[in-house]
């Protein structure tokens, strides 16, 4: 929320110059030079909030090497200081076995990649997906809208029951940066209390809807113990565009370590298809594969490299 203040300062400071340089009170040439720097600064702002690189408000996880290899995920609490949120079946929460580890596997030629999905649990095509990934025997992660979750529990356990990571979107899908603290605390909340009480589990990751960020949303995410992952690899699969283009994207960037965003759901209010991404992901999988590279749930990748 305070970053959406800080822009509209911006802006319209930058309109209140250009006002007073039409009114002759400054030189125009004055006025517009400083309202396309407050302009610059507002679209700062703003770009600070919404791209999915780097660090700026704390810890975010834009690749897979950002994941420690210890079976806990780090994130920033409200102090600064990081915190460890164990994973589900990781050491942290279960005893030692008796006999020693093998050793984690061989890195493949390519290393590894994880394929994530927004928006969903979403008839038909998160079952089409699950089918996918099934008969191929990959693994990847759900970023789930609890919302949807309640309405297609059965979709949320066969993810689960079937290898995949299930992470939490939002209860509901909003934009974080315009909600008050409460709103905030209380989505979360409310999203994790959805999962755990349909996987028996605690999410200990969350994607926030549309990436954004600000200083507020990662200190409540820190508060709810959640890791926060956004991505490396941004196809823009909800805008169309065909499985050719999907695929074409997501392979022009494939480098080991690469999350790659993509969506099985959609507003329950617009019912748009997402066939292109499932039939691209067909293609994906094989392609990845071919070029040496592991696909891998997060859960999964951690544990590798436990």
């Amino acid at each position: 929320m305070r970053i959406v203040y800080i822009m509209g300062a911006f802006y319209l400071a930058a309109l209140v110059f250009l006002w007073v340089g039409r009114l002759g009170k400054i030189s125009r040439k004055l006025a517009v030079t400083v309202s396309a720097v407050f302009l610059l600064a507002g679209s700062g702002a703003l770009a600070a909030a919404v791209y999915p690189i780097g660090n700026s408000y704390g810890k975010t996880v834009n690749r897979l090497q950002d994941l420690p290899g210890n079976g806990v995920v780090a994130a920033p609490s409200p102090g600064g200081a990081e915190f460890a949120a164990p994973l589900p079946g990781s050491a942290a929460q279960k005893p030692a076995p008796d006999s020693g580890k093998t050793g984690s596997p061989a890195i493949p030629s390519g290393g590894y990649m994880a394929l994530t999905f927004d928006d969903g649990p979403y008839p038909p095509y998160t079952d089409r997906l699950l089918d996918v990934l099934k008969e191929k025997k990959a693994h990847a992660t759900f970023f789930l809208v609890a919302e949807q979750a309640q309405r297609h529990p059965e979709l949320v356990k066969r993810a689960l029951a079937e290898g995949h990571t299930v992470g939490l979107h939002a209860f509901r899908h909003r934009d974080f940066l315009k909600l008050t603290e409460e709103e905030k605390q209380k989505n979360l909340a409310q999203g994790k209390k959805v999962l755990h009480g349909i996987t028996g589990k605690e999410p200990v990751y969350w994607r926030p809807p549309h990436g954004f960020r600000d200083f507020s949303v990662m200190e409540e995410a820190a508060a709810q113990n959640l890791a926060v992952v956004n991505w490396s690899v941004i196809p823009r699969d909800w805008t169309g565009i065909g499985k050719q283009e999907i695929y074409g994207r997501v392979m022009a960037k494939a480098e080991d370590g690469a999350i790659v965003l993509l969506h099985d759901g959609d507003s329950p209010f617009y019912k748009a298809s997402r066939q292109a991404t499932v039939d691209a992901v067909a293609l994906l999988i094989d392609s990845l594969r071919e070029k040496g590279y592991h696909l891998v749930s997060l859960e999964e990748y951690q544990e590798i490299n436990r």
